[in-house]
């Protein structure tokens, strides 16, 4: 069995005396796409970014294809990890190309420049944005510049992406559609998610957070079980069978006041 791609071990993060995440353990897989869920406060964005180098834990310790991530210098966790965060505002005089250029900015010097431009094109390309090369950034609707960040992310060529909630404000089916085009990319992946619905079509794994600790860490219909569901978000899990086609529907409910706990 291979080495995992990523390791988080009794992980920490402590704010102003307030525990943010208490002892969170977790591998991942080359290839697999975790997604982080649980109700808002519980530790979902802070576990991410520790995974991801941004926040130092308090206690534990990251570790990235073996060597522990706080001994990998900046410059060098460019070449493997990129990030889009809910708080990415690019300069919207930007042109398109020019934007997803940036993430060629960690290979500088590493590359021919030609070469440099074919990986952009072909970021451009995968997220169905290079008829739009030319336009600016802020001339894109929300769907495209969320793609915009992701064609700028896989430019990067990273060896994991991690996602902080990437579907926000965006209406339904471009939620469903973001994330069919991330799992097409075959790419190691670590998201937020904050719709439930999304989380079966498109994890692996699903690593659930509630009250600062993992609570799970399991294949999606295991993590999506009722008794655990119930608990930690106080909704419903219904699995109906699709009535034209041949597949499982998950559906969330808000349970009436009869059927819930006392």
């Amino acid at each position: 069995m291979s080495a995992p791609l990523l390791e988080a071990r009794a992980l920490r993060a402590m704010a102003n005396g307030r525990t943010l995440v208490e002892d969170v353990g977790l591998s991942l897989a080359a290839g697999e796409r975790l997604a982080i869920i649980g109700p808002n406060g519980a530790g979902k964005t802070t576990l991410l970014r520790m995974l991801c180098g941004a926040l130092r834990p308090s206690a534990g310790e990251v570790r990235l294809a073996g060597r522990r991530l706080d001994r990998i210098t900046a410059a060098e966790r460019a070449l493997s990890i990129a990030v889009v965060g809910q708080t990415d505002q690019p300069d919207p005089r930007l042109a398109l190309i020019d934007y997803v250029e940036l993430g060629r900015v960690p290979h500088a010097g590493l590359r021919r420049r030609h070469d440099d431009r074919d990986i952009v094109v072909e970021a451009l390309r995968r997220t169905g944005l290079l008829p739009l090369l030319a336009r600016g950034i802020g001339s894109l609707s929300g769907g495209e510049r969320q793609r915009a960040q992701l064609a700028r992310a896989i430019a990067q060529e990273p060896k994991i992406l991690f996602l902080d909630e990437p579907t926000n404000h965006l209406d339904p089916r471009a939620r469903g559609e973001l994330l069919e085009l991330v799992a097409a990319f075959n790419m190691t992946v670590v998201a937020v998610l904050h719709d439930l619905a999304l989380v079966a079509p498109f994890a692996t794994s699903v690593a659930v957070m509630s009250n600062a600790r993992l609570r799970a860490l399991a294949p999606p219909r295991d993590a999506l079980a009722q008794p655990l569901i119930r608990e930690v978000f106080g909704i419903d899990v219904l699995r109906l069978r699709h009535p034209t086609e041949d597949r499982e529907l998950t559906v969330f409910d808000l349970p009436t006041r009869a059927s819930s706990p006392s």
